[in-house]
């Protein structure tokens, strides 16, 4: 059976970039709803008389298990139905439960507060490729979909960098006291603040423009075809298991650096978490947005060059080129050159969202491309997320049986995580030529 893809005049370039910028705002804030939490550990333990397992609930299982489980129904929602609506509707669901988190007077509520954020938050990817599929022709997406994941990296600067002072801001002021709603606590009233901006996000989310649905699969009676994600997966098997394996060893190591760097600086350096939480938010941001747009630049130009595998080419080599910057940073006497290489380490490894979401829907059709991003999210939370800081600490813990080596632990990982992705991708790259090129016949 021959595939072509159906091809119409895509949208304005205003109407495109409206979205991206929605888009993009709504990933900043997704990040630093979800990372806020981390920065309250203390005061949230202490009003609720909790330990360090229940408190790790918040940012562990009552997000990834319950982000997992809604991303594939998510996946099909925008397979199906108004994909502007389904972004709409789950940046308000994400921002009004962070919201009440700052209402929540018991563990059990803040618990509940936390699924209702990951569930709105599972939207992000799939929408994401649905959308820029439709809105920009395939050899001009890369740069978009790295803007729309830059907002990732800003989100997450922004919560290292100007949550420590909100939360100071809050605790010097003694908290907030609101008309009708009454007193807040600092913590209960940073939840506010940063839950608000979204609702408000999700308004203009709602009034963007909704493509027509492009790229629908063909058959050869020119009659489109009923396709499902479970076919699809099977068909691309050989394609997406080495694929998806250069992902998530990318993840790995991306989530690994995220957790246990702030830590290494400090053990390795002396700094304070303040000094750390400045300093790397920075560097996140600056290198982090200029790597994820650089990557979708350098997809979109190979593309138009020829190379089907764009994607995994450019992840390949982003694998090798962070690998000896991960290797050394932890290592190097210098705290000036540690930042610098950081800041290489980072601009490479942040490709890995971009260069994710692109090369998902570069083989997909239309009428699965959310269920496939759905996917990829789905892995790059369940292993990723999960594994990520465990390999780092499996070293420290059991190999080199010192906590004060944490550095050299981060450098193994590197060492050991960052050839095997780009192994991977080598693996894939031929057989995602096939697919995607028969796709765009």
């Amino acid at each position: 059976m021959s595939l072509e893809l159906e091809r119409t005049n895509y949208p304005s370039k205003r109407a495109g970039y409206s979205a991206v910028a929605v888009m993009t705002l709504a990933q900043v804030f997704a990040f630093i709803d979800r990372q806020i939490p981390a920065m309250l550990v203390e005061p949230i333990k202490q009003d609720f008389n909790l330990n360090d397992s229940q408190i790790a609930l918040l940012g562990g299982a009552a997000f990834s298990i319950f982000y997992a489980i809604m991303a594939l129904p998510i996946g099909y929602a925008v397979d199906r139905y108004k994909r502007v609506n389904v972004l709409g509707a789950g940046i308000f669901v994400w921002s009004l439960m962070t919201t009440l988190a700052g209402l929540a007077n018991s563990f059990g509520r803040l618990f509940g507060a936390r699924i209702g954020v990951a569930v709105g938050e599972a939207v992000m990817a799939p929408v994401s490729v649905s959308l820029v599929s439709d809105y920009f022709p395939q050899n001009r997406q890369g740069k978009p979909m790295g803007i729309i994941t830059a907002g990732v990296y800003l989100g997450i600067g922004a919560t290292l960098i100007g949550g420590g002072y909100l939360i100071d801001y809050l605790t010097d002021i003694g908290g907030i006291t609101l008309p009708v709603l009454g007193y807040f606590k600092p913590w209960q009233a940073t939840f506010l603040l940063v839950g608000v901006p979204g609702i408000l996000i999700s308004i203009a989310a709602f009034m963007l423009y909704e493509p027509k649905r492009l790229g629908l699969v063909i058959n050869e009676h020119k009659q489109t075809e009923t396709i499902n994600i479970f076919s699809h997966l099977t068909k691309n098997k050989m394609t997406l298991f080495p694929m998806f394996g250069g992902l998530i060893f990318m993840a790995l190591i991306f989530y690994s650096f995220t957790f246990w760097a702030p830590s290494m600086m400090v053990r390795t350096y002396g700094l304070s978490l303040t000094e750390v939480g400045f300093t790397l938010g920075m560097i996140t941001i600056i290198a982090s947005i200029l790597g994820t747009i650089s990557a979708g630049t350098v997809v979109d130009y190979l593309r138009s060059k020829g190379h089907s595998d764009a994607p995994i080419r450019t992840g390949m080599y982003a694998c090798i080129f962070a690998t000896p910057a991960i290797c050394l940073a932890p290592l190097v006497d210098s705290l000036f050159l540690t930042w610098i290489l950081i800041g290489v380490y980072l601009f490479f490894i942040s490709s890995f969202a971009p260069i994710g979401l692109l090369a998902v829907g570069g083989i997909s059709g239309n009428e699965v491309k959310g269920q496939m991003a759905a996917v990829h999210a789905f892995l790059m939370m369940a292993f990723g997320l999960s594994l990520g800081p465990q390999i780092t600490a499996f070293f420290t813990d059991f190999v080199l049986m010192d906590e004060s080596k944490l550095g050299y632990a981060m450098a193994l990982t590197g060492a050991l995580v960052l050839p095997i992705a780009a192994i991977f991708f080598k693996i894939s790259s031929s057989s995602y030529k096939k697919a995607y090129e028969e796709l765009s016949r």
